[in-house]
């Protein structure tokens, strides 16, 4: 019996170190785009020198940045009801928000005294806050999530990367990139030994196909709660947005057998790191697999297995300036998103009655030229139009029901309109085009 235990734990400790846990395929998707797109690197590179220079000129601010997101759940046909397998319920949506800003403001529940203390001095705060998007494109209320029926029982991750994010493969056309930032919540079908939890582009794509841009999660590995893997701790999402905002992983991951500092950039305060490490990190771990003094640094530094961009089964830090390089690129190939105009729901709480407010409030057409036709249910409201500047053009007073709206002698552009009723207030966008 003694035998057939040890034989029993050595053929399950064989099995799960056969299967290939990658965790992210953001660097074979990137080397995938670069061969048939091989000016995406010179993107890629212009955004590292944007970024150089704006740090250069700038202070890192305090204040919190706030991305509006929009989550797209893409599931499979047995799995219409809310909640089961891939159409994850909403519980599961709001504890990786959690999660994500708990990561991004530095008050995740391994600090103030993490696992290990070595690089504790080095842990930055992002101050980004992720929040639900409440209107859409077309200015319609939204609860930030979008649910798609999918033809498709999963996606390869090799051949299928990007069909989750076309209606013509199976999957939802993404939002906007420059005002919403897209996660597509699927399943990403393992091949062979092979298992991947996530991936995201680095900033830099073309606006030609900008449409790639975003984070791809697989269901199991998207937060903690509801259908989400008992091994999935929500850290596949902080990982992805690190790349989304210009992180690399912060190991050799193509050169094993040499050592080289993978952050390239503006981030200097990883230690150059040899390999992967897929093992726990407490205070015992001293993994120490190149010699920095090599490197720029002072002194020969433990690698850095805690940070989120290694693949550690436990993480909980971004470095300062990993930090640094994240809020660059929210000042610069991002700014749109740091700028947006859509507005957001910060609670962290899924809410639905969004979608209601569309029958209080809607119209038609949009974009427009001379008129809009405003159909509500509400008694003596009040419309008035803003442009982007914030500047009031025009307002319509004791308003009742459906009704006509002229649209006359205002100019081409971008405008918000603002409904107010005794118990709601609605704010949507709309495009005047002559």
């Amino acid at each position: 019996m003694k035998y057939l235990l040890l034989f029993l734990s050595l053929t399950f400790i064989n099995n799960l170190f056969s299967q290939e846990i990658k965790k992210c395929y953001t660097t074979e998707l990137i080397n995938n785009e670069l061969v048939s797109n091989p000016n995406y690197q010179v993107e890629i590179n212009n955004v590292w020198k944007q970024n150089k220079n704006w740090l250069k000129s700038n202070q890192i601010s305090k204040q919190t940045i706030t991305i509006p997101v929009v989550i797209h759940v893409i599931y499979r046909q047995n799995h219409s009801n809310l909640g089961i397998g891939t159409n994850i319920p909403n519980i599961q949506i709001e504890d990786q928000l959690r999660i994500l800003n708990e990561d991004f403001s530095k008050t995740n529940s391994e600090f103030p005294n993490p696992p290990r203390n070595t690089f504790v001095n080095y842990a930055g705060n992002a101050n980004i806050q992720f929040c639900l998007a409440t209107t859409d494109p077309n200015g319609n209320p939204t609860d930030g999530i979008t649910r798609t029926l999918s033809t498709k029982n999963s996606f390869n991750y090799n051949t299928e990367s990007n069909d989750m994010k076309r209606n013509s493969t199976g999957g939802r056309d993404g939002w906007p990139p420059g005002d919403y930032m897209n996660i597509w919540v699927c399943d990403i079908a393992s091949q062979g030994n092979t298992s991947v939890l996530g991936y995201a582009y680095l900033p830099g794509l073309q606006s030609w196909n900008a449409w790639k841009d975003g984070l791809v999660v697989d269901f199991q590995y998207f937060g903690t709660k509801g259908n989400a893997s008992s091994t999935s701790d929500g850290r596949t999402p902080t990982h992805e947005i690190g790349h989304y905002l210009g992180l690399n992983h912060t190991f050799c991951e193509a050169q094993s057998g040499g050592c080289c500092d993978n952050d390239d950039s503006n981030v200097y305060d990883t230690p150059a790191t040899d390999d992967v490490y897929f093992g726990s990190v407490n205070s015992g771990t001293n993994n120490n697999t190149c010699n920095d003094l090599l490197y720029g640094f002072n002194s020969d530094l433990l690698d850095m297995d805690e940070n989120f961009m290694a693949y550690s089964r436990n993480t909980w830090m971004f470095s300062n300036d990993q930090v640094n390089e994240m809020i660059s690129t929210m000042n610069g190939y991002r700014s749109n998103l740091k700028n947006s105009n859509v507005t957001v729901n910060c609670t962290g709480i899924v809410n639905s009655k969004f979608v209601e407010l569309n029958k209080l409030f809607s119209f038609f057409p949009n974009p427009a030229k001379n008129s809009i036709t405003i159909e509500s249910s509400e008694l003596n409201y009040r419309l008035s139009l803003f442009d982007m500047l914030g500047n009031e053009v025009r307002t319509w007073k004791n308003l009742n029901n459906n009704t006509q709206i002229d649209m006359n002698n205002l100019k081409s552009g971008v405008y918000l309109i603002k409904f107010n009723s005794e118990t709601t207030h609605i704010t949507k966008r709309i495009i005047i085009s002559k």
